[in-house]
């Protein structure tokens, strides 16, 4: 369910503020604004977004995921707490841009610091690009490292959605953003526990809680730069045989 239209009436009246009020501080038109509030009504573009967002201490996507009318005093801190707002890269027709973090450590360090800093998000490489029939949402890429998600290579960029906690689907694959560090993994929810499991066979489940994470971004598309030349010798694909065969024997090793 869509709780744009409801939200925005609520978050309003309990600034005690007309729409005209509103509508001035948000450099809009009343009509314009008054549109928003009316269920079916118009959708703001990002860069408004962005700014009711600012104005009442929410992020964007919950105005659209969370009935606030349905949330206690506290509740509603909390939303405020985890993520003040969630910044978004736009152009200058307000059309949202998709944000990329790339895979060295500087750049993942500063995203885990500085991800809800409007700055910050504003100094990533940006691309705009038509994902035709993918679902709609704010999307963000991550280039990962590592081989825990084989086949998926090392450096690879992921594109992710962002979701809620409450939108997470059992076995599908996540960017996670946690206090120290970015994760590429599939999740199973156990309470209030996250199982972190890898493709790769190789590497163990991972347990963490869910309020380790701040931020989940549903992987739904990997894109992968092609090499001039073929990489892999006959002679390096034995030896990493045999090295992924001799990591899986010592994780039985281990097993009661």
């Amino acid at each position: 369910m869509d709780y744009l239209a409801k939200n925005l009436r609520f978050l309003r009246k309990k600034r005690s503020l007309t729409q005209e009020a509103l509508a001035h501080d948000l450099d809009l038109k009343k009509s314009t604004y008054a549109s928003y509030e009316v269920e079916e009504g118009n959708t703001p573009p990002a860069k408004t977004l962005y700014a009711i967002a600012r104005t009442f201490e929410v992020s964007m996507d919950s105005l659209f995921e969370v009935d606030y009318q349905a949330l206690n005093e506290q509740d509603l801190l909390k939303i405020s707490e985890r993520e003040t707002y969630f910044p978004v890269s736009v152009d200058l027709d307000g059309n949202e841009l998709i944000d990329v973090v790339p895979s060295g450590f500087q750049a993942q360090a500063g995203y885990l610091s500085e991800y809800s800093d409007p700055a910050y998000i504003s100094s990533l490489p940006k691309i705009s690009w038509n994902l035709g029939t993918y679902e709609s949402g704010t999307k963000r890429i991550f280039q990962i490292s590592g081989d825990s998600m084989l086949p998926i290579p090392s450096r690879s960029f992921i594109l992710g959605i962002k979701k809620e906690y409450n939108e997470l689907a059992d076995n599908q694959a996540y960017i996670l953003v946690t206090q120290h560090d970015i994760l590429f993994k599939r999740i199973r929810k156990e309470g209030p526990h996250l199982h972190l499991i890898s493709d790769n066979p190789v590497y163990p489940p991972q347990k963490i809680t869910s309020d380790e994470v701040r931020q989940y971004w549903l992987a739904v598309k990997a894109v992968v730069d092609i090499p001039d030349e073929n990489q892999l010798a006959l002679a390096s694909l034995a030896e990493m045989v045999s090295d992924t065969r001799d990591k899986v024997d010592e994780v039985l090793s281990k097993l009661p």
